[in-house]
């Protein structure tokens, strides 16, 4: 997949993606996924990277603190593709999303969905 030429919400993200990209190298495609929504804006990026390493996302800790809904949605949406919890609500989620964060959104899903095909046909291989 070249990460180069998904979107991203703007130059920081792609920045602290790509970051990430150089420092772990692997085919986890739920932790990049949601990765990807957590470094999708500054006020998001800024709560959640000291409960975030290069091992694991502590949710339980990235969520006790408060976010407008429409930054939830997406920090469930990530905490649903990085460990399918049942706390992600779509029909909630579209209600409270701008276009970039619906955006952000469907590439973290498109990037969950390639990745895991990535991941499947390297082993089957």
């Amino acid at each position: 997949m070249n990460f180069e030429q998904i979107y991203y919400a703007n130059s920081q993200h792609k920045e602290h993606f790509l970051a990430l990209l150089t420092q772990k190298h692997s085919n986890e495609s739920g932790y990049y996924s949601a990765y990807y929504i957590l470094t999708s804006t500054k006020e998001i990026w800024s709560a959640t990277k000291r409960h975030t390493t290069l091992e694991v996302i502590d949710f339980a800790k990235i969520l006790e603190q408060g976010f407008p809904s429409h930054h939830k949605a997406l920090i469930l949406l990530a905490e649903h593709l990085y460990m399918a919890s049942t706390s992600f609500d779509l029909d909630r989620a579209l209600g409270s999303w701008d276009q970039p964060s619906y955006s952000v959104a469907l590439q973290a899903i498109k990037l969950r969905w390639t990745l895991s095909r990535e991941s499947m046909e390297d082993f089957l291989e």
